[in-house]
């Protein structure tokens, strides 16, 4: 698959870093990755860069630093995922739509351009940089304006509903220990008639293939759609198993 659509300016390495939150050993391994050390955060630094999809310029925000972490950068995945919408001409219109671990909100954003009834969602820690990236890129006119709201994987459900027509995931599977939170979340989330859209970089070492070839499949009808072996990048529509 062809680089999505180009990246105009900027260094970003890549879009919307996933990350529910967890309890348990989830929650521990998450504070790893997001460090709450106030020290950690004098070393961070803003970046904007620009992306060329859908016929649209996209001035993304990216807060490198302790703070964020890996939810500061433009990830391979996320511009993947965004070049798959431009290449099937997905339309959002009518829809709603939410993006898991959103990082910067690329993906969330551009669905939302696309027409989608837009709900974007990462850990309250990366919230502020997406809220940035939407007041950036949408229009103040477009109704619906996507709403940026906080959730923790297996936690935060009652403040969700179930049956979105489209998920969206970027980069979500790359700590074993929220594996069974993101599927809770998943099975939340999806009804009948939902498709979910999950774009990873196929890290062996964070158990990448097994989420997506052992774990999901027990759950859900998955098909990869989209494959690029020189990034390493699956992209798979996943959609619920029919009843019985």
């Amino acid at each position: 698959m062809a680089a999505p659509s180009g990246h105009v300016e900027g260094a970003a390495a890549g879009a919307g870093a996933g990350a529910g939150a967890g309890a348990g050993a989830g929650a521990g391994a998450l504070e790893a990755v997001f460090p709450r050390d106030p020290e950690l955060f004098a070393d961070a630094f803003p970046e904007e860069s620009r992306y060329r999809l859908c016929g649209r310029v996209l001035r993304i925000a990216q807060h490198h630093g302790g703070r964020l972490g890996v939810a500061a950068p433009v990830w391979e995945a996320a511009l993947a995922l965004c070049g798959y919408f431009e290449e099937q001409r997905l339309d959002f219109r009518g829809k709603s739509v939410i993006e898991l671990g959103a990082g910067t909100g690329i993906v969330g954003i551009l669905a939302a351009l696309l027409g989608g009834d837009v709900t974007i969602t990462d850990l309250p820690v990366a919230l502020e940089q997406i809220r940035e990236n939407v007041r950036r890129n949408v229009p103040p006119t477009l109704a619906p304006q996507p709403r940026v709201r906080p959730l923790s994987w297996g936690l935060d459900h009652a403040a969700f509903p179930s049956g979105y027509d489209v998920v969206l995931g970027a980069d979500v599977v790359y700590l074993r220990e929220t594996f069974p939170l993101l599927l809770a979340t998943l099975r939340h989330l999806c009804g009948p008639r939902s498709v979910a859209y999950l774009s990873s970089k196929m890290r062996r070492e964070h158990g990448a293939g097994f989420f997506f070839d052992t774990l999901l499949p027990q759950h859900f009808l998955t098909e990869l759609v989209r494959r690029d072996d020189e990034q390493d990048i699956n992209i798979y529509r996943v959609t619920c198993r029919p009843e019985g």
